[in-house]
C-alpha cells in the first residue's frame, strides 16, 4: 500500500514534534541575550524541509516612522506535494536604524516569529529589545513645534489686527517701533515676520494714497515708511 500523503496541518505537526525549544543567545556588543533570526531559521528550516513544507511571503507592506520600519507580512506555509494544500501566518515586525537596514530587520522580525508561532516555539524570550533608541515621527518635539507654530499663528493675526487699526502713516510708524510690537515681532518665524512687514509696507502705501490727493502708486510706494 502506497504511503498516505499527509496534509500540510499533518506535516506541521510532524515538524513540531522534531523541534520544541530555541536557546537563546548573546551577541557581541549586547548586553542581553535574543533569539535571533538566523537561529530560528537554521533550526526550523531543516525540519521544516524534511516534513515537505516551504514558506515565503506573499504579501508584505511597510512604513517608516522616523527612524523606525514597521512592516506587515504573511508568511505562507506550503505542502510541497500539493502546492494548493497551505495556510497563511499573519506577523509584522518592527526594525529601527540609522541607516537604510531598517526594512530589512523590519522582514526578519517578522519572518522569525511567524516561524516560532506556527510551530509553537518556546524561545524563553521577550520581543527583542534594540541598542538604537526610537525616533518616533510624532516626538514630544515635534508637538511641541506644532504647538508653537500655532501660536505664532494667532499672533501673527493678532498683530495684523492691531496694525490695520492705524489711520495715518504717523500712527502706523509708532505702532511699529513701539517696544511691545517690537517684542512681539520677534516671537514669530522668518516667514511670519516676512509676512506681517509685507502688510505692514502695503497699509502704509494705502494711506498714503488716502491721505495725499493725486498720488500716484508708484509715488506711494516710494514713500519712507521708516520701518
Amino acid at each position: 500500500m502506497a504511503d498516505k500523503v499527509l496534509n500540510v496541518h499533518q506535516r506541521l505537526a510532524a515538524a513540531m514534534g522534531d523541534v520544541d525549544y530555541i536557546q537563546k543567545e548573546k551577541k557581541q556588543g549586547m548586553n542581553y541575550t535574543i533569539v535571533s533570526h538566523d537561529a530560528v531559521t537554521a533550526k526550523v528550516r531543516p525540519v521544516l524541509l524534511n516534513h515537505g513544507i516551504v514558506y515565503y511571503p506573499v504579501r508584505c507592506e511597510h512604513i517608516h516612522n522616523g527612524n523606525r520600519a514597521e512592516c506587515s507580512l504573511t508568511v505562507r506555509f506550503v505542502n510541497i506535494d500539493e502546492p494548493t494544500d497551505f495556510f497563511d501566518v499573519p506577523t509584522f515586525g518592527y526594525g529601527i536604524d540609522p541607516q537604510d537596514k531598517g526594512p530589512g530587520k523590519a522582514m526578519s522580525y517578522a519572518v522569525k516569529y511567524a516561524l516560532l508561532k506556527a510551530l509553537g516555539l518556546e524561545t524563553g524570550d521577550d520581543p527583542d529589545n534594540e541598542s538604537v533608541d526610537y525616533s518616533p515621527r510624532d516626538s514630544h518635539a515635534e508637538k511641541a513645534a506644532s504647538v508653537k507654530q500655532a501660536g505664532d499663528a494667532k499672533l501673527l493675526a493678532s498683530l495684523k489686527k492691531s496694525m490695520l487699526e492705524n489711520r495715518n502713516i504717523e500712527d502706523l510708524k509708532s505702532w511699529w517701533t513701539d517696544a511691545e510690537c517690537k517684542s512681539a515681532r520677534s516671537k514669530l518665524s522668518d516667514d511670519q515676520y516676512e509676512a506681517l512687514k509685507a502688510d505692514f509696507t502695503k497699509h502704509g502705501e494705502t494711506l498714503n494714497r488716502s491721505s495725499i490727493p493725486g498720488m500716484t502708486d508708484a509715488e506711494a510706494s516710494r514713500h519712507p515708511l521708516n520701518a
